[in-house]
């Protein structure tokens, strides 16, 4: 069993009172990548970013984090940045500064029982998309599991363009994560409920629906529950809902890999599942970084079935 997790790389520099404090690469896959990486997952990133210094940092991370870079793409030229805004509360607001080159990775053939991992920006580029498409479609066919989080940052319903690419990618997913707010931004959903109706229409219907310190929702065709948030004092946001889903990957991979198919979860295993995504996203939420802390990947790697 393999996990690729797709997406931009982007060099994040945060801000607090208008004075840079911090910096350090991410973007959503990224993010996802390196938490698994830590945990000892069998985790590859597909993405791109430049050969300048700020791309040797990117990719000397993911090697020291245990993530295999050989589908990451690297081209002559600068690579993507984020400037991040913290307000009081702690949550950021984001300027992106583009790459120097718009260029697409390469993709694996797909195999039984890979789990992917889709979201943010990526996922609806002009560029790149029909190879993109062809990808998720025979990893549909081959039985992957593709979890899709599309991560929409705006309001999105007067978009039909960048909406038809989002229907396109939830009917090619397994399982639809996103926060309120995303559901509010594409289908203009105000609850669980509303968010549900949409994925439906686009022919999926797993859906993991986080709120925050509120806790999250699973809904699917056989079950229905609410996990609560994991209390914790909040130091950054930034990298929350990319890790709640790598969580999800963790306890996904933790399960099938004892040959259980995803069809055959019961309720109590999709509760484990989804605890392991508000764990992680709220180990992440008490740190300064956008991935779980190194301790916090030791004791997960010791319930890891790779240690066994």
């Amino acid at each position: 069993m393999r996990i690729f997790t797709i997406g931009e790389t982007t060099y994040d520099i945060l801000f607090r009172e208008s004075v840079p404090v911090a910096a350090h690469s991410g973007g959503s896959a990224y993010n996802s990548s390196i938490s698994l990486g830590r945990c000892g997952l069998p985790v590859s990133l597909i993405s791109t970013f430049g050969t300048d210094s700020i791309g040797d940092l990117s990719y000397k991370f993911l090697t020291e984090n245990g993530v295999n870079c050989q589908l990451i793409k690297r081209f002559e030229g600068k690579s993507r940045i984020a400037l991040a805004f913290f307000d009081r509360d702690n949550n950021a607001k984001y300027s992106f500064y583009p790459a120097s080159q718009d260029v697409f990775p390469e993709y694996p053939m797909p195999q039984e029982n890979d789990i992917l991992l889709l979201g943010s920006s990526f996922a609806l580029r002009d560029n790149g998309r029909d190879e993109l498409i062809n990808f998720l479609r025979q990893a549909k066919e081959k039985g992957c599991i593709t979890i899709y989080d599309p991560n929409a940052r705006q309001c999105l319903t007067e978009n039909p363009e960048l909406l038809q690419k989002i229907s396109q990618n939830i009917g090619l997913a397994t399982i639809v994560k996103g926060s309120d707010e995303d559901f509010r931004n594409i289908f203009g959903a105000e609850n669980c409920d509303e968010a549900l109706s949409g994925i439906i229409k686009e022919g999926n219907n797993i859906l993991v629906y986080t709120k925050g310190g509120s806790g999250a929702e699973f809904v699917s065709s056989k079950f229905r529950f609410h996990t609560n948030a994991k209390p914790v004092k909040v130091v950054s946001t930034i990298g929350a809902g990319d890790n709640f889903s790598a969580g999800l990957v963790f306890g996904l991979y933790q399960i099938l890999s004892t040959n259980k198919k995803i069809d055959d979860l019961t309720s109590n295993l999709w509760e484990e599942i989804m605890n392991y995504g508000t764990h992680f996203a709220s180990a992440v939420c008490g740190s300064s970084d956008n991935y779980i802390p190194l301790e916090d990947a030791k004791l997960l790697r010791s319930d890891n079935i790779l240690s066994e």
